[in-house]
């Protein structure tokens, strides 16, 4: 069987004895833990990336993630996403882009071996501080990363994206707000008063997806689940998606989106196309991704973004 047809589910016992016998770094004295989230819905989506915890000599040292039955490239795939994205990226600037330290195929499925992060930690007052800490780093760090990515798209970039608006626009599920901000989005780019611009994208880089960085990082955090990542995604998609689960003052987020307008002397009106942009391209390829949840997710950072671009 190849890497891409649908699986059948298997047991956590099967998967962990098939683990062993892939992985060179999993130990077999050691323990694998399966993580299950507190919150794990009834009925997961098919595509659902299983994560495991191998832990030696009584502490967590390794942190596993293996492909689910609908989507057994899903792994495989933010590997690839990373080696892409760290190639475009500064030496500094792809720190936070964490690499694998061993990836293969288990029974069927993708799967990569990655080092041990910390979470942020528990507790309202040190969750606040280090919260505070992570926070202005991490909005360096994605105009770095746009400083450093960024391209206008080509005529024929430029056709696709005028679809998506267009689908967007005649979407009438999507509310009218976002329909007008897609309207007027798709008249400044048919009439040159707007051209997008293109860099990389997480695609859904929000607080759980940070952790610490280890120690001897230049920067206080990594980022993962590169799954969804794009080389020639959006600006301002990812500002406003971390913004929206971080919670920061608005001046900082402002400031950000006022130094990237600058570089492509562009407009506010454009950090809101170019959220469209992304969602547009979301929607073309939702792939497992709820459609409930999508359009949800829409209305929230289209009305952030305006927010933010008044």
């Amino acid at each position: 069987m190849e890497i891409g047809d649908l699986l059948e589910p298997v047991s956590s016992e099967t998967l962990v004895n098939a683990l062993r016998r892939c992985s060179e770094l999993i130990d077999r004295a050691g323990a694998l833990e399966l993580i299950v989230p507190e919150t794990a819905p009834r009925s997961p989506p098919a595509d659902a990336t299983i994560k495991l915890i191998f832990v030696s000599e009584g502490r967590p040292s390794l942190f596993i993630t293996v492909s689910g039955a609908g989507n057994p490239d899903l792994v495989a795939r933010a590997v690839r996403n990373i080696e892409g994205i760290r190639g475009l990226l500064s030496e500094r600037s792809a720190e936070p882009v964490l690499e694998p330290l061993e990836t293969g195929v288990v029974l069927g499925r993708s799967f990569a071996v990655w080092p041990m992060l910390s979470d942020l930690p528990q507790g309202r007052v040190p969750r606040y501080l280090a919260k505070q800490l992570i926070r202005p780093d991490v909005f360096d760090w994605l105009s770095d990363v746009f400083a450093e990515t960024h391209a206008y798209a080509t005529a024929a970039e430029r056709q696709v994206i005028a679809g998506h608006l267009t689908k967007l626009i005649e979407d009438t599920a999507h509310p009218d707000l976002l329909r007008r901000s897609a309207d007027r989005a798709a008249e400044r780019l048919e009439n040159g008063r707007w051209v997008p611009v293109h860099c990389v994208q997480h695609s859904d880089l929000w607080m759980a997806n940070v952790m610490l960085a280890p120690a001897g990082s230049s920067r206080s955090f990594c980022v993962i689940d590169w799954a969804g990542a794009n080389c020639k995604g959006y600006p301002f998609f990812d500002l406003f998606r971390f913004a929206l689960s971080s919670n920061p003052a608005m001046r900082l987020v402002k400031v950000h989106v006022r130094e990237q307008l600058d570089q492509i002397e562009a407009e506010p009106v454009d950090a809101v196309s170019c959220v469209l942009c992304a969602l547009g391209a979301t929607q073309a390829q939702l792939e497992f991704f709820p459609e409930d949840l999508f359009r949800r997710m829409a209305v929230e950072t289209i009305d952030f973004a305006l927010k933010v671009c008044k």
